[in-house]
């Protein structure tokens, strides 16, 4: 991961844009979208059947997300050791930089099959919807 953080923060600095917070804000989503299959199967857990707490369960794990990224990333991450690290790697030859911005298609991809799944033989399935909230 920091790996495709470096080189998304040399793509935005060559392009002129502010790398120092776009990076971050990529790193974020890209987590947020891989993650969220866990976050979605606490929410369905949750559901209640008159009103809707799923804004709030969402909006949390979101928080938190982006609360790790810009920790990880915008405090932590020192990139001139991160080029240090990775600037006489073969694969920055070989991979352009635009290749890194298909990751975010791809985590969509990968949220909506693994939510589609896990409502399809685990929620459904087992009756889990709105489990917590029966329980309590």
């Amino acid at each position: 991961m920091e790996y495709i953080y470096y080189r998304v923060y040399l793509a935005y600095q060559r392009k002129g844009d502010a790398a120092i917070l776009l990076s971050p804000l990529y790193m974020a989503i890209v987590y947020a979208l891989i993650f969220s299959p866990i976050a979605m199967f606490i929410i369905e857990l949750l559901k209640e059947p008159q009103s809707s707490n799923s804004i709030y369960v969402l909006a949390i794990y979101m928080l938190l997300v982006l609360l790790y990224a810009f920790r990880k990333y915008l405090f932590k991450t020192d990139i001139k050791l991160l080029s240090k690290k990775f600037a006489r790697k073969k694969i920055n030859r070989s991979i352009p930089d635009w290749c890194f911005f298909t990751i975010l298609p791809l985590c969509f991809i990968w949220w909506i099959i693994t939510y589609s799944m896990i409502v399809d033989f685990i929620i459904k399935p087992l009756g889990l919807r709105g489990a917590i909230y029966n329980w309590l």
